[in-house]
């Protein structure tokens, strides 16, 4: 019989590395991760959970950015994705600036709810002896 404990952190490392692959190549710094798994490693329900947020907040969007024939499409700002086999909801910090309250909704939604949430961040990378690779201005998405 398999060990519950040992399976808990196979679950748990699973879902590092899925969020690891979303941080190396769709996340941006400002941007948060709202994954459909909770803390304990459920998947969420409904299965289109991230649609139906994004639908919500397409309306929240910059300035002067639409879509030209008026159709409904996601808001720049708060777009579903898919990591690795998980719904997940890309949300920039942006919309807290075009609409506070439509952003604290989308945190308390993850945090009610028990979602994982990975927020991306900008780094300094300084290496030993100065000339290290590093990309442009330094720094790295992490």
């Amino acid at each position: 019989m398999p060990d519950p404990a040992q399976h808990a952190a196979e679950r748990q490392a699973a879902v590092q590395l899925a969020v690891q692959r979303a941080l190396n190549r769709d996340l941006q710094p400002g941007e948060i991760l709202v994954l459909g798994r909770t803390h304990e490693g459920r998947a969420f329900r409904p299965s289109d959970w991230a649609e139906r947020l994004a639908g919500v907040m397409s309306r929240f969007r910059p300035e002067g950015v639409g879509h030209a024939e008026g159709h409904l499409c996601y808001s720049p700002l708060c777009m579903p994705t898919l990591v690795d086999g998980v719904r997940a909801v890309v949300v920039s910090r942006e919309l807290a600036d075009v609409e506070p309250m439509a952003y604290e909704f989308v945190l308390r939604f993850a945090r009610d709810n028990n979602l994982q949430t990975v927020e991306a961040c900008m780094l300094e990378l300084d290496s030993p002896d100065g000339a290290g690779q590093q990309p442009a201005g330094g720094r790295r998405v992490a």
